[in-house]
């Protein structure tokens, strides 16, 4: 009985004593626990200023970072601003020169047209020509010759064209046809055969204007140098009688020539 009693006093003794170590062992856990709560509470309030801190950070940066790149872009508004008034300057200048360009030009035509009057009034009196108007200038010419006897024909055919501006004549037909109104200064020289008659008319449209008669032995050559007032459309021809032979070869004893002068 007695060691029963000791047995169970040594086995509450064993068990207080484990409940004892098992008490301190739930304390130091938690301590433990406490102290990695309080370090976790300290490092989360540093990682939360810490971000705080970023954040505040980043938003000053990119305050700074705006209010630059605002400046930068108003300095750029402002550039441009001047640029497009600069632009609208400069039409408004070419556009103001231009009207003044053409005022000029108006005026130059103008003061060209007075002058030109006058000089056209003035050469009506000294021509004594009742032209209604006086051309621009612009030569019309042809020279042609005869490289061949011809015989028993109306109108001689200047067939060989040295010059022919304007197109006015036409070797087929003889014919010389006023391209534009003017004056012309036409001249010819024939050669008639040896010894024989050389009878010779100059032909405006259907009218006879100038003749030549010309006798005696040898070659002998007629001429005209005449002037005249054509129409446009107006022909000139130089004609022989029937049965009158005319001279010519490669020599071009025979021509027939004419030219705008006015």
């Amino acid at each position: 009985m007695e060691l029963n009693e000791e047995k169970l006093k040594k086995w509450e003794e064993t068990f207080s004593f484990i409940l004892d170590k098992m008490e301190e062992a739930i304390k130091r856990t938690e301590i433990f626990v406490e102290l990695v709560r309080e370090n976790q509470l300290q490092e989360q309030s540093r990682l939360n200023d810490s971000y705080h801190e970023i954040v505040e950070r980043f938003k000053g940066q990119s305050k700074k970072e705006t209010e630059v790149h605002g400046e930068q872009m108003n300095t750029m508004l402002k550039s441009l601003s001047t640029k497009i008034e600069e632009i609208s300057d400069a039409e408004n200048n070419r556009e103001n020169a231009l009207e003044q360009i053409q005022n000029t030009l108006h005026q130059e035509q103008n003061r060209f047209n007075k002058s030109f009057d006058v000089i056209l009034d003035s050469f009506r009196l000294a021509s004594n020509k009742s032209l209604s108007e006086l051309i621009e200038k612009q030569e019309k010419a042809y020279t042609q010759h005869v490289n061949k006897i011809l015989q028993f024909i109306q109108i001689i055919k200047f067939e060989k064209v040295w010059t022919n501006i304007g197109n006015g004549y036409n070797p087929s037909t003889g014919i010389f046809t006023a391209p534009r109104q003017g004056v012309y200064h036409i001249t010819a020289v024939v050669m008639s055969q040896s010894g024989q008659l050389l009878y010779l008319h100059l032909k405006h449209n259907n009218d006879y204007t100038a003749g030549i008669h010309v006798t005696g032995d040898g070659y002998k050559t007629g001429t005209f140098d005449v002037v005249f007032s054509l129409q446009k459309g107006d022909t000139i021809s130089v004609g022989c009688k029937n049965g009158i032979r005319v001279f010519s070869n490669n020599d071009k004893y025979t021509t027939f020539s004419g030219y705008l002068i006015a």
